[in-house]
């Protein structure tokens, strides 16, 4: 469903202020698309079917032998493992900076991690009015 004018315009509106009022965290947002730039692929979704179609089917099978079991326990960790890999960026490069690159960041802006710089944009704000 597409958006109207007045909602289209409202939206730009939002995104310049956002960008005015603080425009390295506008060009991140900017940056990511869809479930906050972590993007559902189509081989994480086909993983998790295999994974819940290998769980169900080794449950339903189990009594026949215990080896079935451990098909359904393979399901829930190839499920799981696809939730996870979707939930870190789906395998697509650059979505999501590793640990290090976010400590080589951290050391670049002078130390002081984003919880400090949040806390100073607050502190900012509520002492100019």
């Amino acid at each position: 469903m597409a958006l109207s004018e007045q909602e289209q315009r409202a939206l730009r509106e939002i995104e310049q202020a956002l960008m005015a009022d603080d425009p390295k965290f506008g060009k991140s947002v900017a940056k990511e698309t869809g479930l906050g730039g972590r993007g559902l692929s189509l081989r994480g979704i086909a993983l998790f079917v295999l994974g819940l179609v290998l769980l169900v089917a080794g449950v339903a099978l189990s009594q026949q032998t215990l080896w079935f079991a451990a098909l359904g326990v393979l399901g829930f960790l190839v499920m799981f493992g696809s939730g996870v890999w979707m939930l870190r960026g789906g395998g697509s490069v650059g979505s999501v900076p590793s640990a290090a690159s976010k400590k080589s960041a951290a050391g670049a802006t002078g130390g002081s991690s984003i919880g400090d710089k949040m806390e100073e944009n607050f502190r900012r704000r509520f002492e100019g009015q």
